[in-house]
């Protein structure tokens, strides 16, 4: 007995020195984020600003109501921290006149060379998709990559489902749907997200889906494609990740079946607690439950998501937009966005925005 408690007072010593070090690592940013808004200030309209290609014209590109003027960073008025990333950290900013809000991701460039090459690859790619994040224009200094994206003011989905503790069955076939024109486009183009979850979810201004934080997505795969390595958030990863194994884009329709769960029920379907060994065994083990008053269609889908062979997973296997659950989507217009999505956002200009 006397072992089990020393044993416990040795995690719990562990968990607050873990803590207190991301206290300190965030501090570090955030200080960090206040130097470069300085510099900035201190950098005059004539500076010189080493700059990237810029994206071709188009709708995302623009960064005035009437043209598509390249805009300095220095020209850019920031506002405020707007999420936070292992890889970097997005600002709220504005353009002269203050009237269009863009989200700045200041990305530090040393050790980060190839990550931010395929990171802009990546959402070159995303410009040709309506559900996921669009990049309008990169710009870079000595120490830093700018990557300047639209505002997404409408909010995360996590906001929303923790406004409303659950959605109903029609928000959650909407929402569920874009999200799948999203994965597939991904994965139709080679790239795994690996990190789909409800944070990283947004809607725009019209409060159609946006898939975001593109920072850990892995580009150029094939059908035999492997990837390895622990990439993604604790609850929403794949049994496949948790065990160390080889894994490909199956592991995003596990991801999309744990935020399917979260929409609808407002439970994570495998075991709650806090203590992670309990939640790794019964993700990699254990069969997922859900409540008795979800549809059996909606039940079936999240089941063949949460398939632990991810070869048997759907998505992988199967078409899903041929599931049951879909049957009254019309998936000509939702690609178009001429589906009425269920939930309007307020105008806002500083609604929430995470990484891209």
């Amino acid at each position: 007995m006397t072992s089990e408690k020393d044993d416990e007072m040795e995690k719990e010593e562990m968990e607050k020195k873990e803590e207190m070090k991301r206290g300190k690592e965030k501090r570090k940013r955030e200080d960090s984020l206040e130097e470069d808004i300085k510099k900035k200030k201190r950098i005059g309209p004539n500076a010189r600003e080493l700059e990237d290609e810029e994206p071709g014209a188009g709708p995302s590109t623009a960064l005035t109501p009437t043209s598509n003027t390249r805009i300095s960073i220095s020209g850019f008025t920031f506002h405020q921290v707007l999420g936070e990333g292992r890889y970097g950290k997005v600002v709220l900013a504005s353009v002269p006149g203050g009237i269009i809000f863009k989200a700045i991701k200041i990305i530090d460039k040393r050790d980060n060379a190839e990550a931010l090459q395929r990171e802009r690859r990546i959402l070159l790619a995303a410009r040709e998709c309506p559900f996921l994040s669009h990049l309008c224009a990169t710009q870079q200094s000595e120490e830093h990559a700018y990557f300047i994206m639209e505002h997404l003011s409408g909010g995360s989905l996590e906001s929303l489902v923790r406004m409303c503790k659950r959605l109903n069955i029609n928000s959650v076939r909407f929402y569920t749907a874009e999200l799948i024109c999203g994965l597939q486009f991904l994965h139709g183009h080679g790239i795994a997200h690996r990190d789909l979850k409800l944070a990283n979810i947004m809607l725009d201004k019209d409060g159609h889906i946006r898939i975001i934080d593109l920072g850990v997505a892995k580009d150029s795969l094939t059908a035999s494609s492997k990837i390895y390595g622990r990439t993604g958030t604790f609850r929403y990863m794949a049994p496949e990740v948790l065990l160390g194994e080889a894994y490909n884009v199956s592991v995003d329709w596990w991801s999309l079946g744990i935020v399917v769960s979260i929409m609808s029920s407002g439970r994570f379907p495998f075991n709650n607690g806090p203590e992670r060994e309990k939640i790794y065994t019964s993700i990699t083990s254990e069969k997922p439950k859900f409540p008795a008053w979800l549809g059996e269609d909606l039940t079936d889908l999240m089941m063949n998501l949460l398939q632990k062979d991810p070869e048997r997973r759907l998505g992988v296997s199967g078409n899903i937009r041929d599931h049951p659950f879909f049957e009254t989507i019309c998936w000509e217009e939702l690609e178009q966005r001429r589906t009425r999505p269920p939930f309007i956002p307020f105008p806002s200009s500083s609604g929430e925005n995470h990484l891209d």
